[in-house]
């Protein structure tokens, strides 16, 4: 004869059990990406006072523009980084609100350039004001 909470512990155990054995078999079989970009493709947030826009290096060595140049506080731009999977530099390049000119956003360790591996998703924020000609304040980082 068994008591009554041995019972309803055997009882919740099971169950327990039951939930756990559906949970592995539903549970996705690789790991989430670090970043929601999806694969082979770029986003860039204009999150400062300037213009923005991307750059990045060919197959033929040759710089090219990613994308549309896009206004302060616009919408984020998505977009496939052209590169058949190879890897690239991308650079975010600023535009400067009282004349013509372009100016290098620097990026995480004093860096101009970012690397791209051509495989993952890559999420670039740009952010900060023109001030000293961009080099003081205007910066970005990935995500």
């Amino acid at each position: 004869m068994t008591s009554k909470w041995f019972e309803s512990r055997r009882l919740l155990a099971s169950a327990v059990a039951a939930v756990s054995a559906v949970a592995l078999v539903v549970a996705p079989t690789t790991p989430a990406s670090a970043s929601t970009i999806r694969d082979g493709w770029v986003q860039l947030c204009p999150w400062g006072n300037y213009r923005v826009h991307l750059e990045y290096l060919d197959l033929n060595g040759q710089t090219v523009q990613l994308g549309p140049v896009l206004n302060p506080g616009a919408d984020c731009w998505w977009g496939p980084v052209p590169t058949g999977g190879e890897s690239t530099l991308i650079w975010v390049i600023g535009h400067f609100n009282t004349s013509s000119g372009t100016f290098a956003v620097i990026g995480p360790n004093r860096n101009y350039e970012t690397f791209y591996n051509g495989v993952t998703g890559i999420g670039i924020a740009a952010e900060g004001t023109t001030a000293s000609g961009g080099r003081k304040d205007a910066h970005y980082y990935r995500y």
